[in-house]
Order: structure tokens, then sequence, then C-alpha cells
């Protein structure tokens, strides 16, 4: 790391200075302060934290956790490694088509928790609905049916404050699985302390707070319209004639949330499956074992078959 004092890079484990080496086009070679493996292989664009491919040491990027990219604030791995792998197992193995191998010790150690990088935005929304609904009534009197039918003008009006929308700032987690992991329990949220990353990858914003707010902005807007929807009932039908939905963003900040990995290989395709850290809600699809599918199709044949059989000879003694 950069020591400010001394005006060069120092090592934190043996103190010594200037230890980097140069890449050829001049800049600092980043390596590993256990073995010394060059970890330019592993620390992409967005790294924040890494591990070290040669002895598994972790390695912080200093200067990708200072300065405007310093997180606001963290939420800290509550769900261990071993208690992630158990509820993956958990998850997944009652589903009878899954690969035998899936989830096994083996694979499960390789499982890395990432401090995933977030934004939280706050929103003051509004909305507005007008509607044409009707109320229809049937009933009989004598011989005769009747059906009355009463029309009516629905008007609603929604006011209402959304506090820490989140919206991921990672190119490398897909969107949908990061809004799957929701909820997290923000009441955890500390300080941001690099102490918080030992032992974890970690990934620095791909992406500007004014780029990803749209989404949030999309989350407070479909929130209020269905919150608006639920409210029009007890109507025989409803259509909207009116009305619109505004937000306004009051605040953001930038936030790392917790998430385990498991990425399963499976007939040359990837697997990928998202543990919640805090949590422990497990977001991912299972591979299907074609084998398993035609065991259990000639199973289940077979039960049938039997019963069928028994089935015959019954009739026959009767």
């Amino acid at each position: 790391m950069y020591d400010p004092e001394k005006g060069t890079m120092c090592c934190p484990h043996c103190e010594g200075l200037d230890s980097e080496e140069k890449k050829p086009g001049g800049e600092d070679m980043m390596r590993c302060a256990n073995c010394g493996a060059p970890l330019d292989e592993v620390i992409k664009k967005h790294t924040s934290a890494t591990k070290c491919p040669n002895c598994g040491t972790y390695t912080i990027v200093d200067e990708r956790i200072a300065g405007d990219l310093e997180p606001h604030r963290i939420l800290p791995f509550k769900v261990s490694r071993e208690k992630a792998g158990k509820l993956i197992k958990a998850e997944f193995e009652k589903r009878i088509f899954t690969p035998s191998s899936f989830a096994s010790n083996a694979s499960i150690a390789k499982m890395e928790g990432t401090y995933v990088p977030f934004f939280l935005y706050d929103y003051h929304a509004n909305g507005t609905y007008e509607g044409k609904a009707t109320k229809v009534r049937h009933w009989r009197s004598g011989d005769r049916e009747y059906t009355e039918t009463s029309y009516y003008r629905v008007v609603r009006e929604l006011e209402s404050d959304f506090d820490s929308v989140p919206v991921d700032a990672s190119v490398e987690m897909d969107d949908q699985y990061m809004d799957l992991m929701e909820p997290y329990h923000y009441e955890g949220f500390e300080d941001f302390d690099p102490k918080f990353m030992s032992g974890f990858l970690g990934e620095k914003n791909n992406e500007s707070e004014e780029a990803l707010s749209p989404r949030a902005f999309k989350k407070v807007v479909d929130s209020v319209n269905h919150l608006i929807q639920a409210s029009v009932s007890g109507y025989t039908s409803c259509t909207k004639i009116g009305g619109e939905t505004r937000a306004f963003k009051k605040k953001f900040e930038y936030v790392l949330l917790p998430v385990w990995e498991y990425n399963y290989k499976y007939q040359g395709k990837i697997y990928k499956y998202h543990v919640n850290g805090q949590t422990g809600k497990v977001v991912g699809k299972t591979p299907v074992a074609k084998g398993r599918v035609i065991a259990f199709g000639a199973t289940v044949w077979f039960m049938v078959s039997v019963a069928a059989y028994i089935a015959t000879l019954v009739y026959s003694v009767l």
C-alpha cells in the first residue's frame, strides 16, 4: 500500500519500501503480500478485493475503496460459508432432476463471498388514478331475472416516501438475481471500514448513480401503481381512464452488500447461484440431469404397469 509519510509503496507485512514491480508499460504491478505472486490476472477493472490464485490470500485494492470510491456504509456477512452451503443443499436437493454432483462438498468449498456495490435511493412519490367502474347485481323475482348495472367514477390519490431503494452497481451480477436477493435488513449497517472486507472478494461501483437511478425510479413508480391498483376493489369491473405517477429523488448513498456466489459447471454451461449473506435467501435455477429424468420416467412407468397388472388380477378374481 502507499505510505503518504514515506512517499512510496510500503509492504504492510514486512515494511519493505518500493516493493512493487512495473509492468512493461510502466504501471505498477500488484503482487500478493504473502507469496509474491502477480495479481494482475485476477484484478479486473472494478475489483476492490481479490484472492491470490497461488496461495489463497485475500488482498484489498486500497485505492478502489478510498476518496470518492469509499462506500458510505457496509452490511457485514452474517451467514458463514458453511451455512450458505447447507442452505443451497437444503434448497435444491429436493429437486429430483438435479445432477447428483450438484452442491457436493468439494464444489461448495469453492464458493466465494463478495461485497457487491449498491446504490440506495430515497424518493418522494405521488400518484393519481381515475377509473370508470361498474357493479353488476343479478336477482330473480318470480319467473323473471333482473340485472342492475351501476356506474362509478373512481378517483385515487397516493403520496409516499420511499427510503433506501436498492439498485446493484455491478455489471458482473445479474440484475434480476440481485433484485430477487431482497430484502436486506438495513438495521445491520455499519459505517464503512475495510476490516469487514477481510477474507472476501469485492467490487467498486461499475456505474454511476445517475446511470442507475432510472432503475430505482421504475421500482418506486411500479410500487405506487401497485398500491393504487390494490385499493381499487369491490367493483365488477374497473377501467383506467386517467392518472399519472411522479417520483422525485431526494438523496442516495453508496453501500456494499454481502452475497455468496456459487458457480456450478454442467455440460459446458455455468449455472450461477447466490445466497444473501445476511438473511440466507437462496436464488438460482438448477440444471436438469437427463439421465435422472429418464430414470424417473422408467420408474413411474414400472409402477403404473405393476398397478395395472394387480388391478387386472383383482378384476379377474371378482
